[in-house]
């Protein structure tokens, strides 16, 4: 990555952090003309939220700008494919885990898969246009192979998901 491309990359972060602090500045704007209420955490809560979903959705560009420019350094897509293909795996495994375990989480472990498992139920539409459009970027046959595999283990979780959240008395 050249330095003029490392800059427009850290161009688009500090409008990401702009934008976030803009749009904290327009929800307290909008929030002030309301009558006064005891709620200072939710406000505060509304106010993180807003600037955070406002931060990661200008950031998303400089992200897959970077991702663009490092295209050539193919052990870099090695890792970011074997990465996405476990943490899909290990989002399936989470998923699952309830079939086999079927008493409350005593342990952090256990507590920790059942939140990476109920972020997985949630986020599977996100993880999927994520490793689709990695494996768009990668440059090489068998990056993109690996995150095509990550795709296919996303969408059997969205079957899952689906099962969870549309059958009645969902199994898991």
């Amino acid at each position: 990555m050249s330095a003029r491309d490392l800059a427009l990359v850290c161009g688009g972060y500090v409008l990401a952090v702009v934008a976030a602090w803009a749009a904290g500045h327009v929800y307290n704007a909008r929030l002030s003309t309301l009558p006064y209420d005891t709620s200072g955490g939710m406000y505060a809560a509304g106010e993180t939220m807003s600037a955070l979903g406002a931060f990661l959705v200008v950031a998303l560009v400089p992200t897959l700008l970077a991702l663009w420019f490092l295209r050539g350094n193919a052990r870099l897509w090695q890792v970011i494919a074997i990465a996405s293909l476990a943490f899909a795996c290990a989002g399936l495994l989470a998923v699952l885990a309830p079939l086999v375990v079927h008493e409350p989480p005593r342990d952090v472990a256990t507590m920790l898969l059942g939140l990476l498992g109920l972020a997985q139920l949630l986020g599977v539409p996100l993880w999927t246009v994520v490793f689709v459009l990695l494996a768009l970027l990668a440059p090489t046959r068998p990056a993109r192979r690996l995150l095509i595999g990550a795709v296919g283990v996303e969408l059997v979780i969205g079957v899952c998901s689906a099962i969870h959240w549309w059958v009645p008395r969902p199994p898991f």
